[in-house]
C-alpha cells in the first residue's frame, strides 16, 4: 500500500469510527432523554444459572450505551416466579423495571393462578429467541435414548424422577403432553429453574430433567450428560445430533418465545425507546459474539410488533393445550 493510500485508509477508518460513535451517542441520547439515567433493571422470575440469566447478561453488556444508562440483571423465582412479575407490575411506569420471561410465568401461571393482572397486562418489546424444551440424562445413566426412557417408565411407573422448573412452565408442559399421548408417568420434581436442574441431574437426585440447550450445551461436549430428545419441530442447531420427539414417533412439540416485557402501564413511548435501545445493543458485533459462544440464539431478535404477534399466538397455543390437560 502506498503512503497516500494509507493515509486515505486510515482517513476512511477514522470517519467510520466516529460515525459510529456519534451514532450510538445519539441513540443513547435519544434513550437517555425518555428513560432518564437510573439503571434499568432486567428481572428473571427465574434462578440463576439458565438460559435465560445468560441471555439477560448479554442485553446487559451490550445494550447499555444504546440506553444511556446501566442495565443490572435481577433474579426473582420466588413464589414460583411470581414475585417477579408482581416486583415488575407494581414499579413506577418509567421503563426501568422490565421483565424477561417466556409462556410459562405471563401465560400459564396468569391463567391458572389468581394474579393481580391479566395476559393483556404484559407487554411484549422483543422478541428474542425461541426455546426448544430438551430432555437429558446423566452420561452414565441407564437411559441413553426416547426409547430407553418410554420403554422404562412404561415397565416401571412412578419411578423415574423427572426434574424440571415450575408445573405447567415450558419445561414441563410438554413432559405432561408427553405422558398423555404415552401413558407413562414419571415423579416430578420443581425446581427454581436449568441451574438447580443440572445440579440435580449431575448430583443423581433426578434420572430426567428438561431446560434448554444453552444451559446443557457445555456439559453434554464435556460427556457429562446425554441430550435425548427436543420438543420442537425442527432439531436445535445448538445440539443438532439430538433427535426431535416427533422423529421418534410422538406428535408432542412445544418451543416457547422468549420474550422482554413491560407492564402495560408503560406509555407506548417508552416501550418502543426500550425496544430500539435493546435491539440496536443485540445487534453489534459483540453481542452476536457473546450470543454464539453462549448458545443463546439471538441472530434473528424481533422488535415490538413481531413480539406482540408472537405472545397473542402463543397465548391461544397454551389456552389450547390447558384445554386439552383440563379434559384428560
Amino acid at each position: 500500500m502506498t503512503p497516500k493510500m494509507s493515509k486515505i485508509s486510515v482517513a476512511i477508518s477514522a470517519a467510520m469510527i466516529s460515525t459510529a460513535m456519534m451514532a450510538s451517542s445519539a441513540a443513547a441520547s435519544d434513550a437517555e432523554s425518555l428513560l432518564g439515567s437510573d439503571p434499568i433493571r432486567i428481572v428473571m422470575p427465574y434462578g440463576a444459572g439458565g438460559s435465560t440469566d445468560i441471555t439477560a447478561r448479554i442485553i446487559a453488556a451490550n445494550a447499555a450505551e444504546y440506553c444511556g444508562t446501566r442495565i443490572d440483571v435481577v433474579s426473582m423465582p420466588g413464589a414460583g416466579g411470581m414475585e417477579g412479575l408482581q416486583f415488575v407490575a407494581d414499579a413506577e411506569p418509567n421503563g426501568h423495571t422490565i421483565l424477561m420471561a417466556d409462556y410459562s410465568a405471563t401465560i400459564t401461571q396468569t391463567l391458572t393462578e389468581d394474579t393481580d393482572w391479566e395476559v393483556e397486562d404484559w407487554a411484549p418489546i422483543v422478541h428474542l429467541t425461541d426455546w426448544k424444551p430438551t430432555v437429558y440424562v446423566k452420561a452414565d445413566h441407564p437411559i441413553q435414548s426416547i426409547e430407553d426412557w418410554i420403554e422404562l417408565a412404561e415397565a416401571e411407573p412412578n419411578t423415574l424422577i423427572f426434574g424440571h422448573a415450575d408445573p405447567l412452565s415450558l419445561v414441563h408442559l410438554p413432559l405432561v403432553l408427553l405422558e398423555m399421548e404415552t401413558g407413562i408417568q414419571n415423579v416430578h420434581l420443581p425446581t427454581t429453574g436449568g441451574g438447580e436442574t443440572r445440579t440435580m441431574i449431575l448430583g443423581g437426585h433426578a434420572h430426567l430433567g428438561m431446560t434448554l440447550p444453552p444451559s446443557i450445551v457445555s456439559n453434554v461436549e464435556e460427556g457429562e450428560v446425554t441430550a435425548i430428545g427436543v420438543f420442537a419441530d425442527e432439531r436445535s442447531d445448538v445440539l443438532p445430533d439430538v433427535p426431535t420427539f416427533q422423529e421418534a414417533g410422538y406428535d408432542v412439540s412445544f418451543e416457547a418465545p422468549l420474550l422482554v416485557y413491560t407492564y402495560s402501564n408503560v406509555s407506548d413511548e417508552i416501550q418502543q425507546a426500550l425496544s430500539d435501545c435493546i435491539m440496536q445493543g443485540l445487534e453489534t458485533e459483540t453481542a452476536q459474539t457473546m450470543s454464539s459462544q453462549a448458545s443463546a440464539g439471538l441472530n434473528d431478535v424481533q422488535g415490538r410488533e413481531s413480539a406482540q404477534q408472537i405472545y397473542r399466538d402463543t397465548t391461544v397455543r397454551v389456552q389450547e393445550v390447558l384445554a386439552a390437560i383440563e379434559q384428560d
